[in-house]
C-alpha cells in the first residue's frame, strides 16, 4: 500500500517565482510543470532555519540549499533544472524541496509526493 499527495503550486511560481515544500517523511517526490516561460531550478535542504528556543523552523525559513538533480521522466536524464513541459523525479531528496525560477510564471505545476508502506 502507497500513500500520496499531490500539491498544486502554480499560484506559488506565478506570484513569487518561488515554492518551498516540507517533503519530510515521503520516498519521492515528482514534480510537474506545464507550459514554463523560463527555466525552473531544483533545489534541496535539511536546514529548517531553527532558533534554538524560538522556532523549530518551517519550509518558509528553511536555508542552506543546495543543487537537487532529479530524473527526466522524458529522457531518463539527470535534470537540476526543467524549461519546458515535462516531469522531473527526486527519488533521494532531503527535508526541504525548493523550486525557483526567476520572474517564471506556468500555466500549471504540481508536485505528487508519495509514501510507500
Amino acid at each position: 500500500m502507497a500513500i500520496q499527495s499531490v500539491v498544486d503550486i502554480t499560484l506559488d511560481l506565478n506570484n513569487n517565482s518561488i515554492a518551498n515544500l516540507d517533503v519530510g517523511g515521503f520516498d519521492y517526490a515528482e514534480v510537474q510543470l506545464v507550459s514554463p516561460t523560463g527555466t525552473v531550478s531544483f533545489f534541496t535542504s535539511s536546514d529548517a532555519g531553527a532558533i534554538t528556543g524560538v522556532s523549530d523552523g518551517s519550509a518558509a525559513s528553511a536555508t542552506n540549499f543546495t543543487v537537487l538533480s532529479g530524473i527526466d521522466l522524458a529522457t531518463a536524464a539527470a535534470a537540476t533544472t526543467l524549461a519546458t513541459s515535462g516531469i522531473v523525479k527526486f527519488p533521494n531528496i532531503a527535508q526541504f524541496l525548493r523550486i525557483s525560477g526567476d520572474a517564471v510564471q506556468v500555466t500549471k505545476a504540481f508536485v505528487r509526493l508519495y509514501k510507500i508502506n
